[in-house]
């Protein structure tokens, strides 16, 4: 890109814009500090970092000299993160200093990490025990031979899930998977054309605004406009100051945006497109007649490349996750992995046609990888039915997890960080409707003999345990479960019995 349109404006940030020129000598100055610190094709470095240009330049980094990237939700902590830093062999670690103090905690359970580079904001309380970023990219050249070695079935990334049933497993990825996902989500779902721009909020520690918003953007030289988070407030705002076309989303920002007032901002876009999901069915015509849009739902996940089923500007229906793209073959399967007909709901699983696009497996766990690609088919663990027509709909989950607003969380991770409270005896935690999108996690606690707890003090120990993505909005005490017959906590139960008069930290203002 940067010998072919050396000049173009590509990134948009804030106040800041770079061309792929500019963007191109930011990675080489990366590149080069990589190799000072003997980081070379094959090693695994880890990046917590907020969205930001820092966090591309690194990413494009680690590809060019064929390095690994291990992105990190940037609000893991504690045991969580100790487990991916270490099972991932992670030999650098480039950070925020916001987030610096996550590693601090955890430092001395470390095995791999050799270097810390540290990403310093306008505080730098934090940067002095570590190595500054803007230091070594201030004295690194700008000039970097790419390792010509580098393939395109070669591992890019291996990206941690949140964990369904137990610790985090981690995808691989190629660099095949990225292109390849780039090339058609470009093709197929957005079409692009002149003048268009896409925008993201969501974190570049995913694959939905690695593979779906930034690779579709940077094959087809599409200008990207990158926000650090989202913000329902300043939204309509930043798409007509950025002059934006298309925009990405996830879980509950749709339902979030149309509750806000409305605004002169909101009828100035040049907005067409926005593409996600899941989308409300009760408010998907509305938001397009409001905000004069289109939208389409998709479905994926990190495994099959983030998205395997789509609707397209030329077929949708409304309320499905639409078709499979052209490169994959998506079909339900009863128990016995025999495929079902229309309208009998079963397991969603996927095949790619082209090789390296769905993960190359799970990182160090054969027998997971084994398990969930039996046949030859990536079981997804999600219940859905096709229609007569070939469109694909959504239902429920299998898994014992919890979505919540794009986050698939763990309930055995949750229970295990409550069960440690030394008043809780025992835990369950399940997902509840979530009255904007997907769930909220609800626990059931059933405490130590003669032991009270309030909830406030719970959350407390939640907030200190564990990620803030999967601290409990809704808490019940209860004298004992509904079980099997071999002692086993019926959940589906208590998924039915739903919140009732539960503790609420929302309503309580515990944020």
């Amino acid at each position: 890109m940067a010998k072919e349109d050396p000049h173009k404006e590509w990134l948009f940030f804030e106040e800041q814009i770079y061309t792929f020129e500019e963007l191109n000598r930011n990675v080489n100055r990366v590149a080069n500090i990589l190799s000072t610190l003997e980081v070379s094709k094959g090693d695994k470095v880890a990046i917590i970092m907020a969205n930001s240009p820092e966090f591309l330049n690194t990413w494009f980094a680690l590809a060019k000299i064929g390095a690994v990237m291990v992105p990190i939700n940037t609000t893991t902590k504690g045991e969580m993160l100790a487990y991916i830093l270490n099972h991932s062999d992670a030999k650098a670690l480039f950070i925020h200093d916001e987030f610096y103090p996550l590693y601090l905690e955890i430092k001395n359970q470390l095995d791999n990490i050799q270097h810390v580079i540290c990403v310093e904001g306008a505080n730098l309380k934090n940067s002095k025990m570590a190595l500054s970023y803007q230091e070594l990219f201030k004295n690194s050249s700008d000039i970097f031979n790419a390792d010509e070695n580098v393939k395109r079935n070669d591992l890019m990334c291996i990206l941690y899930t949140s964990g369904t049933t137990g610790l985090p497993k981690g995808v691989m990825l190629s660099h095949n998977s990225y292109f390849i996902t780039g090339e058609y989500t470009a093709k197929y779902i957005y079409e692009f054309k002149n003048g268009d721009r896409i925008y993201t909020c969501l974190p570049l520690f995913h694959v939905n605004a690695q593979q779906v918003t930034t690779m579709p953007a940077l094959l087809t030289k599409t200008p990207l406009v990158l926000a650090k988070k989202f913000s329902a407030s300043n939204f309509w705002r930043d798409m007509v100051r950025y002059e934006v076309t298309v925009f990405k989303f996830i879980g509950a920002m749709l339902s979030i945006l149309y509750k806000q007032q409305e605004n002169e901002f909101e009828h100035q876009h040049k907005v067409r497109l926005a593409t996600g999901s899941p989308v409300p069915k009760e408010i998907w015509k509305q938001c397009e007649k409001r905000y004069n849009i289109r939208l389409l739902e998709g479905y994926g996940s990190t495994e099959t490349a983030t998205a395997c089923l789509y609707n397209t500007l030329q077929e949708f229906r409304i309320g499905s996750c639409g078709k499979p793209l052209p490169h994959f073959d998506v079909r339900i399967f009863d128990e016995n992995d025999r495929e079902l007909p229309a309208n009998q709901p079963g397991e969603i699983v996927v095949k790619a046609f082209e090789e390296h696009v769905l993960m190359k497996g799970y990182f160090k766990m054969p027998d997971k990888t084994e398990e969930a690609m039996r046949g030859g088919w990536f079981h997804t663990g999600d219940r859905g039915y096709r229609d007569e027509d070939g469109y694909f709909y959504f239902v429920d989950r299998m898994k014992d997890s919890i979505r919540r607003r794009g986050e698939n969380i763990s309930s055995y991770m949750v229970e295990k960080a409550i069960t440690d409270h030394p008043k809780v005896l025992e835990c369950a935690a399940v997902g509840v409707p979530d009255e904007l999108s997907e769930e909220e996690v609800m626990v059931y606690i059933r405490l130590q003999p003669g032991e009270e707890l309030e909830p406030q003090d719970l959350i407390n120990w939640c907030k200190e345990h564990m990620s803030s993505f999967m601290i409990p909005r809704y808490v019940e005490f209860v004298e004992d479960f509904p079980r099997t017959p071999t002692q086993r906590i019926q959940k589906y139960k208590l998924r039915v019995k739903g919140i009732g008069q539960a503790w609420d930290r929302v309503k309580c203002n515990l944020i």
